[in-house]
């Protein structure tokens, strides 16, 4: 309780030092003196000399150009503080919209559950016994905030580089920045230019057989408390459809798309960028999920750079990849209940292998 009202406060206290940045930053010389018109030129006006001097902030206006940014400050800023790659380009108002939604979203997960360690989707704990709306609940809500986090990290970071593209910095990058918009990697996973590749089919192949073959043969556990309906298909719908959409929309472009792409420029090296990067993803994971996570995370690194920095195919590879594990997941959880399922082998262990 001590440490959620503390990082409440120190919420609150963000908000309010952007609120006074917005309120004491003057506005734009051309919104000052009307669309498309510039201030009045004073060179030859015999009275000028007696005018005061400008201060700096008023000859000196703000913008979006992202000239004296650096890319690597807007992306690892505004991954250890929601809202501010915004803040830095500018735009306070969106940094402002992104912190209360992210940060809302996690902690408001929180609430009325038990929490575990933090992973790349939740820190809420899904009971074994008891019931299951609230916590689940809470998982959709945070998994949807970091997820969101995670792209916004990416979205400012791109839109520097983008405005940075001649510059020394982004031609010497081994690694083509990933050009797509939201809906590009939102939809990634659906579009049969990405999935038609072999490697992205391929492992999803892959994938589905490993996972057939350990629901055959793994035994579950009898669970006596009975689901209701909202229950069930709340399980149903994080396992299937939240969890992949968000590792799919989040994680391939800060994790390939920006730390990736970040240390092949500081190294040169892809090799070490990418078990980089792996490592990072690995240790966001539960212990019993970081080998798999690990194997992954260094395979969907290799296809950024097979892709020549074009991210869809890993994002579709790894939303096919979590939904068929998901599918199989929630298959043994319906069987738990001691319900028919396809396929059913004897009523052990849930399985899941989520990345």
């Amino acid at each position: 309780m001590v440490r959620r009202k503390r990082n409440l406060v120190g919420l609150l206290l963000w908000l309010l030092g952007n609120l006074a940045v917005a309120q004491t930053s003057p506005p734009h010389l051309s919104e000052q003196n009307g669309p498309g018109i510039s201030p009045p030129d004073r060179t030859n006006d015999a009275h000028a000399s007696l005018l005061p001097a400008a201060p700096p902030l008023l000859i000196e206006p703000k913008s979006d150009s992202a000239a004296n940014l650096s890319p690597a400050a807007i992306g690892w800023g505004n991954l250890i503080v929601p809202g501010l790659g915004a803040t830095l380009r500018g735009k306070t108002g969106e940094g402002l919209l992104e912190a209360v939604t992210e940060i809302g979203l996690f902690y408001g997960g929180t609430f009325g559950v038990r929490e575990g360690g933090f992973t790349i989707d939740s820190t809420v704990k899904i009971p074994e016994h008891g019931s299951l709306y609230r916590p689940l609940l809470g998982q959709t809500m945070q998994e949807i905030g970091l997820k969101l986090h995670m792209y916004d990290t990416f979205y400012h970071y791109q839109q520097v580089c983008r405005q940075q593209a001649n510059s020394a910095r982004e031609q010497s990058n081994p690694q083509p920045l990933y050009q797509g918009s939201w809906s590009d990697t939102l939809l990634a996973p659906f579009r049969w230019k990405n999935f038609r590749e072999p490697w992205v089919w391929g492992v999803v192949l892959a994938t589905t057989a490993y996972e057939f073959y350990d629901y055959r043969t793994t035994t579950v556990a009898r669970n006596y408390y009975q689901p209701t309906t909202a229950e069930n298909t709340l399980e149903g719908a994080n396992s299937i459809a939240v969890i992949p959409l968000g590792s799919s929309f989040g994680e391939e472009v800060l994790f390939r798309g920006f730390i990736e792409r970040e240390l092949r420029g500081y190294t040169g090296s892809l090799i070490l960028a990418d078990a980089l990067q792996a490592t990072a993803f690995m240790l966001l994971h539960p212990p019993e999920n970081r080998a798999i996570a690990f194997t992954g995370g260094l395979y969907f690194g290799f296809l950024a750079d097979r892709f020549h920095g074009d991210l869809e195919p890993s994002i579709a590879a790894h939303f096919w990849v979590d939904a068929i594990s998901g599918f199989f997941s929630y298959l043994q959880f319906r069987r738990a209940q001691g319900k028919n399922t396809p396929f059913a082998p004897p009523l052990g262990m849930r399985v899941s292998m989520p990345f």
